[in-house]
This record gives structure tokens, C-alpha cells and sequence, in this order.
């Protein structure tokens, strides 16, 4: 196990929260509400936003709520559909999510993995379904999706299709994008669609025009500290994670799974590491973080997206705007970065950790591409006037 891997979880979260308790996104939940009570629900929706915004959690609430038996404002939760929706095993549902090639894991793998990540979010509806290099949904999903949908009869109840990470149908010669297209301009009868995406402009356009766009705002600090202390967190470590987590629950979740003193330890450490030259450590980053980046990717980017948080504090404590007790945990480090390089160019810093984050969704090679990254942090640290 690499060295950045050893920094291990110290406060859970009790994650028994499934998504008929979700109480969010209220001003959308009270359309679809109302587009239920007035019999207007569309043939397709496209649920966009940020990461971590309830999109996914929203869409699974719905799809409980569209077939529930007692449903008023809420799905009830106890009635046989209602159930059989929170196991993922309600006949009219169906899930679809970005899986791997026939080529690169076996079928049976990737169904026992998708059966555990499907437990898993039927528990915590922000938990990330997620299969190791999946990264495109197959045509074939489409096609077997279209057989079901129109050879199979359904005497009750409305029919759902999920499909979380929609933007991943485009992938390649966009084929299963095309192939869902022309379900969508002829939807099997008694048929809800809900796309799920972050990633808007990775869309064709002919898919966005067939939806109705429900655009989610990140969360607000309120809600998540609500969620999070029904979930067993403690309020201190809630009021933290929500105020860091700038809306997404995922890294909200994750902040209390890690803990403060945690969350302080990966910080201080990758922080260290980019702007002091040290060839062992260097190498150690490489290979953790290359490894990390093929194998668990969402952590990947929750390290990243931390020092951004950094990052954006050190602005605001440069600019003499830092007047939150949030940071106090790491805020002698940050002085210390800003007291050695006064002329750091954060912003172009910020650029390249967003560069970062995309390299593995390309493909790139990870060891170069990190070793241009320490090298180009090191030289916006170094800056003095603009210039080298």
C-alpha cells in the first residue's frame, strides 16, 4: 500500500440514510410533486448540476415516488413498490451506469460489482455508483434496454429509466447516445427518462433538446449540516464539512469519514510535497498518486479538491480576507506558503490542478503528466514579478 494511502478513515458516518429521507432540493421536489398531482409528468428530464448536488439521490426519490402506492408529498417508503425500489429491484425501474468493456473485466465481475455498488447507494444515495474503468456507457446497455422496454408488458405503474454520468453515452462515435436518442423521440408509452450529469456540454445537443432541463444548484450549508447530523455526525464536524464542502455532498461525506485531524494530515502533506523539492517524496506522490488515479478515482480527486480548498484560502488570507475560524485546523501552513512565496501565482496553480483532475478521464500517461505538474507548481511558487 502506497504511503498516501495510509492515512486511514477515524469518523464514519452512519450511512443508513437511503434516498426516500432525502429532505433537499426543495423547490424542485415540489415540481415534480406538482407534475405528478396534474398528470404532467414528462417522457424525459435531464437532472443537471454540480457533483454532489442530489441530482442522483432526486432521481431515485422520483422514480420511488412515480409508482408508490400511498404517495402525497413523499414516497411512503413501506408499501411492496416503494421497497422493491430501494433494493434496485422494482420491474419498472431500470438503472443505467457507465460499465467497463467485455474486454477489460468479466461479466461476472462487473455484475457482482455493480450488485454491491447498487447496495451501497440504495443505503447512502450520494455514494458514487463505480466500476473500475468503466468509462463509457456500452451501446449494448441501450440495446437491451430498448427490448425491454417494448417487448415487455406492464399492466401498472410507470415505467423509469435512470441513467446516471449521461454525459458517458457521448463517449467515442457517441453510438449509444444516438441509440438512446431515438428512443427518446418515440418513448414506449407510460415511460419516464431521467438523464443524470454534471457535464452539460458534453451532451449532444439533440439529447438536451428532448429534455426537460431541471438545473440543481449546489446545496446549501443548511441543508448538508442537517443531513449530516441525521446521519450521526457530531455538529462541529457537520458545521466543517459543509463549510469546505462548497455544496457537494460527496466531499461533505467524505470529510467526515476522514475527520478533522485527517483532512489536516492530507492537506499539510500533499501541500509540503508540491512546494518543496524532495526527489524521494516526489517519486513516492508519482507512484501514489498515479496508482490512485487508475484504481480509485473519486479519491483521487477529493485530494485535489482539497488543495483547491487550500488554495482558495490562501488568496483569501494573502488578500486579507481570511476571516473564517473553518481553516484554523491548517491555518499556520498557510501563512507559512504565503510568508515563503508572497509572489505565487495561485490562480495559474489552480489551473493546473484542474488540468490534473482531467488527465486520467483522457487517458493521459499519469507518471508525466504528474511530474509536469510538481514541476510547474514549483515554478508559479517561484514567480517574482511575473517572471522566472
Amino acid at each position: 500500500m502506497g504511503e498516501w494511502s495510509k492515512i486511514k478513515s477515524r469518523k464514519m458516518v452512519n450511512e443508513t440514510m437511503n434516498f426516500m429521507n432525502i429532505k433537499m432540493q426543495n423547490t424542485i421536489w415540489e415540481r415534480m410533486i406538482l407534475s405528478k398531482k396534474n398528470n404532467r409528468v414528462g417522457s424525459a428530464y435531464l437532472f443537471l448540476g454540480p457533483n454532489g448536488s442530489a441530482k442522483e439521490a432526486l432521481a431515485l426519490k422520483l422514480s420511488a415516488h412515480l409508482n408508490c402506492n400511498e404517495a402525497t408529498i413523499d414516497p411512503c417508503g413501506i408499501c411492496s413498490s416503494c421497497k422493491r425500489t430501494l433494493a434496485f429491484q422494482h420491474e419498472n425501474c431500470h438503472l443505467i451506469v457507465p460499465i467497463p468493456s467485455d474486454k477489460q473485466l468479466s461479466n461476472s465481475y462487473k455484475k457482482n460489482t455493480l450488485l454491491t455498488e447498487m447496495k451501497l447507494k440504495s443505503n447512502n444515495p450520494f455514494h458514487k455508483i463505480s466500476i473500475p474503468k468503466a468509462k463509457r456507457i456500452p451501446i449494448s446497455l441501450i440495446r437491451n434496454l430498448k427490448k425491454e422496454l417494448f417487448l415487455k408488458s406492464i399492466d401498472s405503474g410507470r415505467k423509469i429509466v435512470l441513467i446516471f454520468d449521461a454525459h458517458m453515452l457521448c463517449v467515442g462515435d457517441a453510438s449509444s447516445a444516438n441509440a438512446i436518442l431515438k428512443i427518446l423521440e418515440e418513448p414506449p408509452k407510460n415511460t419516464t427518462f431521467i438523464l443524470v450529469s454534471d457535464r452539460k456540454g458534453e451532451l449532444l445537443p439533440t439529447i438536451l433538446s428532448r429534455c426537460q432541463i431541471i438545473n440543481f444548484p449546489p446545496l446549501q450549508n443548511d441543508e448538508i449540516i442537517s443531513y449530516l447530523s441525521l446521519s450521526g455526525v457530531d455538529s462541529s464536524l457537520a458545521e466543517f464539512a459543509a463549510g469546505m464542502s462548497e455544496g457537494n455532498m460527496n466531499y461533505a461525506q467524505r470529510i467526515c469519514k476522514n475527520g478533522i485531524e485527517d483532512i489536516k494530515q492530507i492537506i499539510e502533506k500533499f501541500t509540503s510535497t508540491l512546494i518543496v523539492y524532495n526527489e524521494k517524496r516526489w517519486r513516492i506522490f508519482i507512484q501514489d498518486y498515479s496508482r490512485m488515479a487508475q484504481n480509485n478515482f473519486t479519491e483521487y480527486e477529493f485530494h485535489l479538491f482539497l488543495f483547491q480548498c487550500w488554495l482558495k484560502q490562501a488568496r483569501k488570507k494573502r488578500n486579507n480576507l481570511y476571516g473564517e475560524s473553518l481553516f484554523e485546523q491548517i491555518n499556520e501552513n498557510i501563512e507559512n506558503f504565503n510568508s515563503r512565496f508572497p509572489d505565487g501565482r495561485l490562480d495559474q496553480i489552480n489551473l493546473m490542478v484542474e488540468e490534473i483532475i482531467n488527465a486520467p478521464k483522457k487517458n493521459f500517461f499519469m507518471p508525466i503528466q504528474l511530474t509536469n505538474f510538481l514541476i510547474g507548481v514549483q515554478k508559479n511558487c517561484l514567480i517574482k514579478n511575473n517572471n522566472l
